[in-house]
């Protein structure tokens, strides 16, 4: 089976190091290549994927009007020869002829993505239940659901130990208070501050357009001592220093799934996520790891004050969910069902 992934551009994201990951993981018994359509990547990014993965680079300028990419586009995919094209943006679909290959296939990444461009025969895959309501909310779509999957092995483990003097919370994710809620743990810590608990401190390792309004924010309520801006670290990094927390807190308002949430229960460290989503999906509706009410501050602090006073009794449910993670959440077992799934559509 020959897979062509095609992706608008290939810049840091959760969709595009999640496909190095399918990609790398596909080549390792399938002929695979990933076109990247327009002249946008970080080639430290490009550069992680393995030698079996052929890459191809369309040149298409971003914001371009005209049609002569597209065409270019079309053509290379039939040079390819692809049995599966599989694309990773909606308005793919609209641009990419179904002549080109046996089978289309489109990953909905993201909850409220446009799906103007899907056409009758793209068969859709979403990466979590949470996505796949939300694309039936809008339509009657032939969609499945497959969930992310992370290199489990790859990530350094933690001991379940009592805390020390200080309590640490990571939390790996754009910086993005639409989305990502950053400004709802740090109103929970300086709330916790007022209270009486000063010794536990955040780390948020990621960059983003919120980055000056967080840090304003944090400054504001005096607590800059303790909330710590790390900005973008590598994977390597990440996989190998979350086992120095003692929680992951994933306070996001909307989230498709949250990848970094499975990396830190492979990471066997405790995690609190909002009670909606993917997060919540993830640890089982809240059997795998705490939850809060989503957007409530006053919650999201009660929450990491009960995991603070009764640190020892996590150790079950830490336990539990890297159980979980290991049988649902490792990338080979996305990728199987992704070729189960190519093979199903293409023998029909």
């Amino acid at each position: 089976m020959k897979i062509v992934h095609c992706i608008w551009s290939f810049n840091t994201g959760g969709a595009e190091t999640m496909l190095v990951d399918i990609a790398n993981e596909q080549a390792k018994t399938l002929e695979v290549c990933v076109l990247i359509v327009n002249d946008s990547f970080q080639q430290y990014l490009v550069d992680k994927f393995s030698p079996e993965v052929k890459v191809v680079l369309n040149h298409r300028k971003p914001n371009s009007r005209s049609i002569l990419p597209f065409i270019r586009l079309n053509r290379t995919l039939r040079k390819l020869r692809p049995d599966v094209v599989h694309l990773h943006n909606a308005m793919l679909a609209k641009v990419v002829m179904p002549w080109v290959s046996r089978g289309l296939f489109l990953t909905v990444h993201a909850l409220h993505l446009p799906l103007g461009g899907v056409r009758r025969g793209v068969k859709l895959i979403a990466i979590s239940e949470a996505v796949k309501e939300d694309v039936l909310r809008r339509g009657n779509y032939d969609i499945v659901v497959i969930p992310n999957g992370i290199d489990v092995k790859a990530i350094d483990k933690r001991d379940l130990h009592g805390l020390e003097r200080n309590m640490h919370i990571v939390q790996v994710a754009r910086l993005d208070v639409q989305k990502k809620g950053q400004d709802i743990l740090i109103d929970a810590l300086a709330l916790l501050k007022k209270r009486g608990i000063e010794n536990i401190d955040i780390d948020f390792i990621g960059e983003g357009a919120s980055e000056q309004v967080l840090k304003m924010q944090v400054e504001k309520l005096g607590i800059s001592d303790r909330v710590h801006f790390l900005g973008l670290c590598d994977r390597n990094y990440i996989y190998k220093h979350l086992k120095d927390y003692d929680l992951m807190c994933h306070p996001s308002r909307y989230e498709g799934f949250g990848l970094t949430v499975a990396e830190g229960m492979a990471a066997m460290v405790p995690v609190l996520v909002p009670d909606n989503g993917g997060p919540y999906e993830i640890i089982e509706n809240g059997k795998l790891g705490m939850v809060f009410k989503m957007g409530n501050v006053e919650d999201c602090a009660d929450k990491i004050e009960y995991i603070y006073n009764h640190y020892q009794k996590l150790g079950s449910l830490v336990s539990q969910a890297y159980k979980k993670t290991c049988e649902c959440y490792s990338i080979e077992r996305m990728v199987r069902e992704y070729i189960r799934f190519y093979d199903k559509i293409l023998s029909v």
